[in-house]
């Protein structure tokens, strides 16, 4: 059984596809619009829902800032360990060794500069793992011009030397082809495939990881990959997922921004510690042999980078995870050259991780027809995805408008009620007790900061406190991508073409020069 491909239209599996299209968003309507309804028609009932629920979501926070800590306290244990030093004292395992290990790294683009394509592969360049067994197969888009085409090679004539090889591509975008990441991503593999079967390199000694072009990788990341990979048995049957953060150039966007990257990498530390949960997101790695038995990523979806988690879960009958790494990789925030612009960017780039639900209905079809995953595993993947997305469009309307509205709605005969007169005081006194989780969130945050450069000055710091207090205008800002393609989807409007954010950097250093720690190459 494999993951399914979008139907041929007026076919029986085609309207079945646009029922489960419809779910996401009309599960979302249906709660926001039913909210609004039952404020008029029953102001009592609705204000006992908005307790209960407030009072969900105080729980809901303790235990989610929990697990924010414990994978804080992971992720500074996972970055002191030497991961090259434990690869080579595992023995064989399971018919591999670390020697025979090597690295494909995937790194399409589009229009992006050298002052961010360059500190990307600076950073494999760096990185505590035997260079001669690390390939890079980069791509351009042909639709972007021969200049960005170009910078590719640039990064070939100035790195190559650091690796076993440095392939360079430029894609075309054949007739009727989309233009998204995968079909980039998908030809650059191909060019690479080709180069390991010519150099007599085993597939299945591979991991391959598909890197958005702005990602800096920790020096520790392709070691700790590679040992994750050595010992399980499963190794071909597994993702390895880091932590995303977007640091670098943190310190340069402006403070909404900040909130919702930092909010984002937050999320991402929650999940690595309910590894049953965990699914890919944008950098990460897996099996080569994994990859090639599902086909390559899917050239009709947007969010490639979590397709390809079901792909494989739906190709393995249920029997493949992501498992969490807890090394970082930094990426850029959303910046661009006005406030408006960086705003609106920011919107688009979380509306189209939200687009990430157009994998719900494949999903949901191909469930139905594999037998060979467990029921229980079905409903709980399906729970989870709703879930998700659902909690995204609504939480934060829900919690921090729905509580006045029976008041103003309800009428004199409510607001003369216990309750009413309660509502507000319970509320808000509920809603403060939350706000320890967003304290323990600021120093975090601060804590997960790289180092300030030398440009901004102390009380830089004291604007990175005082950011936090935005947090009740913006939560609710950033749920209406979620909203949007949810409805999107509903009503067929799909995207054809990946939005690539704008990726800008404020004065960017000068990195002309490469000194890489050359005991870490072999």
């Amino acid at each position: 059984m494999e993951y399914p491909l979008f139907p041929q239209k007026n076919t029986p599996e085609y309207c079945l596809h646009r029922k489960f299209e419809i779910i996401p968003g009309l599960l979302t309507w249906i709660t926001l619009l039913g909210a609004i309804l039952i404020s008029f028609i029953a102001p009592i009932f609705t204000a006992i829902l908005i307790i209960l629920y407030d009072l969900f979501w105080l729980i809901k926070s303790i235990i989610i800032n929990g697990h924010t800590i414990v994978a804080y306290r992971r992720m500074k244990k996972a970055v002191k360990i030497n991961w090259l030093k434990k690869c080579r004292k595992l023995e064989q395992k399971h018919g591999l060794k670390f020697n025979d290990i090597y690295h494909l790294i995937i790194i399409p683009y589009y229009k992006e500069g050298l002052e961010i394509l360059e500190p990307s592969i600076k950073s494999i360049a760096q990185a505590n793992f035997p260079k001669k067994r690390i390939i890079i197969s980069m791509s351009g888009e042909k639709r972007a011009g021969k200049t960005a085409c170009q910078r590719q090679i640039i990064l070939k004539q100035k790195y190559s030397r650091y690796f076993k090889e440095f392939l360079t591509n430029i894609h075309a975008n054949k007739k009727g082809e989309m233009k998204i990441k995968a079909t980039n991503a998908n030809f650059a593999a191909k060019k690479a495939l080709r180069y390991l079967k010519k150099n007599n390199i085993p597939q299945k000694h591979v991991i391959v990881s598909n890197f958005d072009c702005d990602t800096c990788i920790h020096p520790q990341y392709l070691a700790a990959v590679a040992f994750q990979f050595l010992k399980s048995k499963k190794r071909y049957q597994q993702s390895y997922q880091p932590l995303p953060t977007y640091n670098n150039n943190i310190w340069d966007t402006n403070a909404i921004v900040r909130i919702v990257a930092i909010g984002s990498s937050f999320w991402h530390m929650i999940e690595s510690t309910r590894p049953e949960r965990l699914i890919t997101f944008s950098s990460h790695s897996m099996s080569l042999k994994a990859l090639i038995e599902v086909g390559l990523w899917k050239k009709d979806v947007i969010s490639e980078d979590s397709a390809i988690f079901w792909q494989c879960f739906i190709h393995y009958n249920g029997d493949y995870r992501a498992v969490p790494l807890y090394i970082p990789v930094s990426m850029d925030a959303t910046l661009s050259k006005t406030f408006l612009k960086t705003l609106i960017n920011q919107y688009k780039q979380k509306r189209r991780w939200a687009y990430g639900i157009e994998s719900f209905p494949r999903i949901a079809r191909a469930f139905l027809k594999n037998k060979k995953i467990p029921a229980k595993e079905k409903i709980k993947r399906v729970f989870t995805i709703l879930e998700g997305h659902h909690s995204w469009a609504t939480a934060s309307f829900l919690i921090l408008f729905l509580g006045w509205l029976p008041l103003i709605v309800g009428g004199p005969q409510f607001n003369e009620t216990v309750i009413a007169h309660n509502l507000p005081l319970v509320t808000r006194t509920i809603l403060t007790i939350a706000m320890i989780g967003l304290v323990i969130s600021l120093f975090l945050s601060l804590l997960l900061l790289p180092p300030k450069p030398a440009k901004y000055k102390k009380t830089k710091y004291i604007f990175l406190l005082l950011q936090w207090a935005l947090v009740p205008f913006v939560a609710p800002l950033f749920t209406l991508p979620a909203i949007d393609s949810q409805t999107r989807l509903m009503f067929k409007k799909y995207f054809h073409s990946f939005w690539v954010s704008e990726k800008t950097r404020k004065d960017s250093e000068n990195t002309d020069s490469l000194n890489p720690d050359d005991t870490a190459i072999s």
